[in-house]
């Protein structure tokens, strides 16, 4: 998989993100320019009409787009690495902060999924990303952090999961009832296989 590191400009403190992943592309939406410099990390380019920044920036190649756009600004950064040839999006920057951005970004997780890219939203206290229909996956259990699954769309069938305190066999899984939530992972990884709907799979960490 080729990987694209996103920068987006939710509030967060640079020194308290996980440690990013090798990429092949940075990409900064904006203000995120501030989390990557904050990180120590030089993008490779810099895409939005940088509103938020509130300059145009020097020194990276930067695409500018006009304030009034049906994207947003996180959404410009995503499409600038599909064609650049990524599949796997790592996203800090884009948890917190504005609701309706949190939610936009949720939807991008399926944006990517139906162009059989796979998008990650990572904070200190946070990991999500979509699993398809017809997938079996295994995630790692993560000290200190609950593992909860939500069908993102109206609702996931054939839902298996091993590893778990609360295990579940051929289920299915509804937006209109939470029954995945604050599940914890008791072996060294969870199984999870979905057999159809986009799987929403989340690991969160209790901030006092």
């Amino acid at each position: 998989m080729k990987t694209a590191l996103i920068f987006g400009g939710a509030p967060c403190r640079g020194e308290k993100q996980p440690v990013p992943p090798e990429a092949d592309l940075v990409i900064c939406a904006d203000a995120g320019l501030r989390l990557a410099a904050a990180m120590g990390i030089q993008p490779d380019a810099a895409v939005g009409d940088f509103d938020t920044l509130g300059m145009i920036p020097t020194g990276v190649a930067v695409e500018l787009f006009p304030p009034e756009k049906d994207d947003t600004d996180m959404m410009l950064a995503v499409k600038y690495g599909l064609a650049q040839g990524c599949d796997r999006f790592v996203i800090y920057g884009g948890l917190g902060g504005r609701l309706d951005h949190f939610m936009a970004n949720l939807q991008m997780l399926s944006f990517l999924a139906e162009r059989g890219a796979q998008g990650v939203l990572v904070d200190e206290n946070h990991w999500m990303t979509l699993q398809s229909g017809g997938t079996t996956v295994c995630y790692p259990r993560r000290e200190g952090m609950v593992f909860s699954l939500f069908a993102i769309h109206r609702a996931c069938e054939g839902v298996t999961i091993r590893g778990v305190k609360y295990p579940l066999e051929n289920g299915v899984l509804t937006a209109a009832f939470p029954l995945g939530v604050s599940n914890s992972i008791t072996a060294q990884q969870a199984e999870v296989t979905v057999e159809k709907g986009d799987l929403l799979v989340m690991y969160a960490r209790d901030v006092q």
